[in-house]
């Protein structure tokens, strides 16, 4: 049986042992004042990609929002509203690109909110072409995309579908469509 003075010295020991072992460790290094050169590694930067596949985490980055978490291990659901940014291809600034986004317009959406649906873009706030799909499958959107809001490392490109299942059950995401993947491609 312990009594709590024996608890208390052995506490007091355990203080006293740490004490020395500190106070021997400062002394052996005193007037050893080293300069310490510590090589600071600085991640790069991660680069824009002129393409998206939903599947890959590494470019989760450039889904700015209305995107929901990668599913099947290749694509995501989107909100009715959703944004991405860009890399410009190369001589986009001067010759344009191709705008592209793959994605599945599927049934059980379909089945619950009748189409068509119209899907559009914009960048900087410049609309670009809609187009309408009447009932469900699989699609490209795209559109031709002016040199002139191409400029600079990266774009935002905002899509919007005019329809979209609310939130139900136990799925509180309100869903839009299926992105497989968005790019912008040099003409």
């Amino acid at each position: 049986m312990t009594n709590s003075f024996t608890g208390t010295r052995r506490y007091m020991r355990y203080i006293c042992v740490s004490a020395l072992m500190l106070s021997l460790t400062a002394a052996g290094c005193k007037g050893k004042r080293e300069k310490m050169n510590v090589a600071v590694e600085e991640e790069a930067a991660p680069q824009v990609a002129s393409t998206i596949n939903m599947g890959n985490p590494k470019l989760s980055a450039q889904l700015l929002n209305g995107f929901y978490g990668i599913e099947n291990g290749q694509w995501r659901w989107t909100a009715g509203k959703f944004a991405v940014m860009l890399k410009p291809p190369a001589n986009a600034a001067t010759a344009g690109a191709t705008l592209k986004l793959a994605f599945s317009l599927p049934e059980v959406i379909t089945s619950k909110v009748p189409p068509p649906f119209t899907l559009s873009a914009s960048i900087n706030g410049t609309a670009l072409k809609s187009e309408k799909y009447d009932a469900a499958g699989t699609y490209t959107y795209s559109v031709d995309v002016p040199a002139n809001l191409l400029a600079g490392e990266a774009i935002r490109v905002d899509f919007t579908s005019d329809k979209s299942m609310p939130p139900s059950g136990a799925d509180k995401r309100e869903l839009a469509l299926i992105a497989v993947s968005a790019g912008l491609t040099a003409k």
